[in-house]
Order: C-alpha cells, then sequence, then structure tokens
C-alpha cells in the first residue's frame, strides 16, 4: 500500500529534521518517492519563520490508521507538542499529514482520507505534482496537476 505525505517543519534545523522525519518513518514503510524541498510561508497562522516542505510517499503494509500512528510517535520523538485547546495552526519543528493511503476513502474522528483541504493548499499541491501529477483524487476524480492549475491558493511555493 502507498502511503503519501507531506511532511513541513518551520523551527529548529529544517532539513535536518525532515530528512530524520522520513529516516525514522522507514519502520513504517519503505520511502520509495520524494519530492525536492519547497519552503513556503506559513498556511493558517502568521509567523516569521517559513516553512520547508516536502512530499513523501512510502510502501508499507500497516494499515491507515496504525500509520497515522507511527506519524504521531515521530512528530513526538521530533518534538512536536499538540496541548489540547491550543491553536490549530502554529510552529513547529515537524509536522506530518498523510493525504492519501492508495485510494482509500475513510473519515472518522481520527482520520480523513483523503486529506479534506489538501485541493485548498499550493504548498501541497506544488510537491505533489512534481512526482505525482497523474495521481487522481478519489473524490474529487481530477489529478493532482489539475488539482494544483485550479488551486485558490496564490500563496508562494519555492523549490530549493
Amino acid at each position: 500500500m502507498q502511503a503519501i505525505t507531506i511532511l513541513g517543519s518551520n523551527s529548529g534545523d529544517k532539513q535536518a529534521l525532515l530528512a530524520e522525519a522520513v529516516r525514522r518513518l522507514g519502520s513504517a514503510g519503505e520511502a520509495v518517492l520524494q519530492s525536492s524541498l519547497y519552503e513556503t510561508a506559513p498556511w493558517g497562522f502568521t509567523c516569521e519563520e517559513n516553512f520547508l516542505n516536502q512530499v513523501v510517499v512510502f510502501e508499507t503494509h500497516l494499515s491507515p490508521i496504525d500509520f497515522l500512528h507511527q506519524c504521531l510517535e515521530v512528530e513526538r520523538q521530533l518534538g512536536r507538542v499538540r496541548k489540547p485547546g491550543t491553536a490549530r495552526y502554529t510552529s513547529r519543528p515537524i509536522d506530518i499529514d498523510l493525504l492519501f493511503y492508495d485510494n482509500e476513502v475513510m473519515d472518522t474522528p481520527e482520520l480523513s482520507l483523503p486529506h479534506p483541504r489538501l485541493h485548498l493548499r499550493q504548498f501541497v499541491l506544488v510537491p505533489l505534482a512534481e512526482i505525482l501529477p497523474t495521481w487522481e483524487h478519489p473524490t474529487l476524480h481530477r489529478t493532482i496537476a489539475h488539482l494544483l492549475a485550479t488551486c485558490p491558493d496564490i500563496s508562494a511555493v519555492r523549490k530549493l
């Protein structure tokens, strides 16, 4: 099964944190495809530090929920602190979002697949289109290239 993720960091040694997150997720599956690194402005909040983002595809035998739990554990190990009742979007050393899990569609309190807002975010679509432009969104029935071309987000995304 393919777990398609986006990783982001906007504090600390961002590039090293992304690389370490990919390495640690190796226990959950093999990284088989990686986009370039992209510098992006924060989305949903304001801060001085830009993000580094990267899309990584993993081949995994885990269920979507088990893969998500591995992502959350890697975030915790690398210094991400999630506090109930705090702002949804904040600066963080690492953020790992599961975008797709093959073509599975699910909506639970813990996990929604595909990611419900990926088609609204340039910082997701640009690196995703770099490596998977013809991937078809299982509910929107549009390719990633088409979603990028019609994305309402005008935020700058700069390839490193």
